[in-house]
């Protein structure tokens, strides 16, 4: 191979690097043939926006989120309610599990789009009945949440979210997503001159 072929090839697998590293700090979870699709994507000014593509007829699926301080394992699989829990996990009628945070107000839950019947006692659970998908979002502002951990020493914090909640449990998307969300440093931080050229400044 030419050296100009591997400046090349070079090139390009640094490019994908790059791209690859851009990518970071998105969460991604979907079913395969149908059923929802979760995904979260940082702003970069310290909010998230999280994305619910929904498959079905049923408007029944809530994402419920977390920052990474609360992560407690016990919370995020138990299948009963335990006797005490910390904020933000919580009781929510009708769910037999803990739940933490729901996703803005009012809360994001599977959509449809016009025209697509919903199910119910009439009309049976269709995972496949919206084949291009239906999108619904909201977006969480981390700094505006109360309670909410400082950001770590590069700006940023990190939440997990996911779906356990909706009529079918194989359409569900309980394993929690991380998402890194950038854009978190503390107002009146260090001043960052960044490319100012004070030589302009200085006669």
């Amino acid at each position: 191979m030419t050296k100009t072929s591997m400046r090349g090839l070079l090139a390009a697998v640094l490019a994908g690097g790059i791209i690859t590293g851009g990518m970071s700090g998105a969460g991604v979870a979907h079913a395969d043939g149908g059923g929802l699709e979760l995904e979260g994507v940082s702003n970069g000014d310290c909010t998230a926006t999280i994305k619910v593509t929904n498959y079905t007829n049923s408007t029944f699926f809530q994402p419920d989120w977390w920052f990474a301080e609360e992560n407690d394992p016990d919370m995020v699989n138990r299948t009963d309610i335990p006797a005490t829990m910390e904020p933000p996990w919580r009781e929510e009628s009708g769910i037999a599990w803990p739940i933490a945070r729901w996703v803005g107000d009012p809360p994001l839950r599977s959509g449809l789009a016009p025209g697509v019947p919903e199910w119910d006692s009439n009309n049976n659970y269709n995972r496949n009945a919206q084949p291009d998908g239906f999108l619904t979002q909201q977006t969480i502002d981390l700094n505006a949440v109360s309670g909410a951990p400082g950001p770590s020493a590069d700006g940023t914090k990190t939440i997990y979210f996911r779906i356990k909640t909706g009529p079918q449990e194989g359409d569900r998307l309980p394993n929690p997503q991380q998402l890194v969300v950038t854009g978190c440093q503390k107002p009146g931080g260090p001043l960052d001159f960044g490319s100012l050229d004070l030589g302009a400044l200085v006669p």
